[in-house]
């Protein structure tokens, strides 16, 4: 047996040829496409985004791409004898377009994230997987005047000014410092911090003193509200109000109904069964995306080979049609 015959029906060979044949088919390209386009729209309608980074959604990308790029492969030598050089390169540049948008994907996907937090002024954040931490200095919030927009959008409406004073901590030392806003975030080592236009507001402390004089502190968060117990009786607190004075209303549960208390301000504790009520400090909070984006180089450079391939193979092909109908006008012209 020759030596070719040897590697051709060498095993390895053998598996190559098969996966090749596979899925340079458009009987698997195209159903593999169909499926990853009902999967993205599915992931897209659920409240779990970061399902584009499990590891059965990056496989189905890879496995577009590896259909692409046999499929590129196997028809190279036909698009160039039929259609000609400028017609395959307007096909390969394309192709290379879609396959960069994949790899930048699937690199996105492992490397990038994206979280979403809530900050405290003057608090330490630690978010897991950050190398550093966030710390909130100072919330700067200034509204516009009453009247400015309509009653039901006042409490959605921009704000006039809306500033956040941040500091990382990296090593247990200020790392960098920065004044962030919705529509002007802080950029460090390539991680975006972007603060929420409307998820902002206030958390506050009740302080419940005995009889004894003891006191027992509840931190009240509007994202996560506490029940608490004031003697025998489960409470719990609505959001903060800043109408002028700061009012909290305490809610008490009896018989699976929900039944109002009284009201608490700054400086004037409630008064109930032998406890006393009353507010303590109060701090802003907000929102903040952070998120590192390291593909978005590679799905630029995609969108740009997509476009100028789409650019070449309806444009440029046609020249050399064009030249070689001349020709072989003019090769008919000679020999007449």
């Amino acid at each position: 047996m020759k030596a070719r015959d040897k590697l051709t029906h060498h095993p390895v060979t053998a598996a190559f040829k098969a996966v090749f044949s596979f899925f340079s088919s458009l009987k698997t390209a195209i159903p593999l496409l169909v499926i990853t386009i009902i999967v993205t729209i599915g992931i897209s309608l659920l409240p779990t985004p970061d399902l584009f980074r499990s590891w059965w959604y990056l496989g189905l990308l890879a496995l577009n791409g590896v259909s692409l790029t046999f499929i590129t492969i196997l028809h190279i030598p036909l698009i160039l004898r039929k259609k000609g050089r400028n017609a395959l390169i307007g096909v390969v540049v394309t192709h290379l377009g879609i396959l960069i948008l994949i790899v930048g994907a699937i690199y996105g996907g492992m490397s990038g994230f994206r979280y979403e937090v809530r900050v405290i002024e003057d608090e330490m954040t630690i978010v897991p997987g950050l190398p550093f931490v966030i710390h909130l200095e100072k919330l700067e919030v200034e509204e516009y005047p009453e009247g400015t927009f309509a009653p039901s959008s006042q409490q959605s409406a921009l704000k006039k000014k809306q500033d956040s004073h941040i500091t990382l901590v990296k090593n247990g030392q200020p790392w960098v410092s920065f004044v962030a806003k919705p529509g002007a975030p802080g950029y460090v080592d390539g991680i975006t911090v972007l603060p929420a236009l409307n998820d902002i507001g206030w958390t506050f402390e009740v302080i419940i003193t005995d009889g004894q004089g003891r006191q027992k502190i509840i931190p009240v968060k509007p994202w996560s509200p506490p029940v608490f117990n004031v003697g025998d009786k489960p409470m719990m607190v609505h959001n903060l109000l800043g109408e002028g004075e700061f009012t909290a209303q305490l809610l008490t549960m009896k018989d699976a109904e929900v039944l109002p208390v009284g009201v608490i301000t700054q400086g004037h504790p409630l008064e109930m069964d032998g406890f006393s009520i009353s507010l303590g400090d109060i701090r802003r909070y907000t929102s903040l995306m952070v998120y590192d984006r390291p593909h978005a180089p590679l799905l630029v450079t995609g969108c740009l080979a997509m476009m100028l391939g789409l650019i070449w193979h309806f444009y440029f092909r046609h020249r050399e049609r064009g030249r070689k109908k001349g020709t072989s006008r003019g090769e008919n012209d000679t020999h007449v």
